[in-house]
């Protein structure tokens, strides 16, 4: 066990009592989850390709993102993953008409379907991953929902406000250090929450100059890293 007292953290940030009841449910939530874990499906993913999510305050954000990965001229397949919940698919479909060269596909959580502008599709409902949107942090868990959930066996998810200036697909075949580890992480503005629960949580020491990192733009091979998504 590494120091994770209170004493051997800065605490400059320390959370308020909802967020501490929130952390002190998640270690036998991770004990229940590790039970319920699959194995990575072998036959199902394929290739690679870019991942994004949308909600309704998004949509002008994603205009912009599809017109830019247009502009790269990558190859790349795009994904787009929305809620039924909060956005209707006659929204989504006005997507394609902003980048008709982008090889665009929107789908659902929850009808585990895609569809281009000319076709649908359904997808295997055991392998879509439907986001809980109940509790505290209801915003976040589209993030790993589409990743989960999207097609491609490697996939550069992006929120919809982080616009690439080039093609992207350099990343999955020349960084170093996705090669090496089978994920590439960035680090985001902020410096990591020195507080005490939080450390405990990941069995580690404060890192007093260890910054978040930003979930903005994530490069992940999913059989690779298949555990820790």
């Amino acid at each position: 066990m590494y120091d994770s007292s209170t004493y051997g953290c800065n605490i400059t940030n320390p959370m308020n009592e909802q967020q501490k009841s929130m952390y002190s449910h998640i270690p036998s939530l991770l004990i229940k989850l590790r039970q319920q874990m699959i194995s990575y499906p072998n036959d199902y993913f394929q290739g690679r390709g870019i991942v994004l999510t949308v909600g309704p305050n998004q949509m002008s954000l994603a205009k912009v993102n599809l017109k830019m990965i247009e502009h790269s001229r990558t190859r790349l397949s795009v994904q787009i993953w929305y809620s039924s919940t909060t956005i209707s698919h006659k929204n989504m479909i006005k997507l394609f008409k902003h980048a008709p060269r982008v090889n665009l596909s929107v789908c659902c959580f929850h009808t585990a379907q895609c569809r281009t502008y000319q076709k649908t599709w359904q997808l295997n409902t055991t392998h879509v991953y439907k986001p809980s949107t109940t509790n505290l942090a209801k915003n976040f868990p589209y993030k790993p929902a589409a990743i989960l959930s999207a097609t491609f066996a490697e996939v550069l998810f992006l929120d919809s406000d982080a616009y690439v200036t080039r093609d992207p697909e350099e990343l999955f075949l020349l960084d170093p250090m996705y090669l090496k580890f089978g994920a590439l992480f960035y680090p985001d503005a902020h410096i990591s929450r020195q507080d005490s629960m939080v450390w405990q949580l990941f069995n580690t020491s404060c890192g007093k100059q260890e910054y978040e990192f930003d979930s903005a733009a994530i490069l992940v091979n999913k059989e690779r890293v298949w555990n820790g998504l």
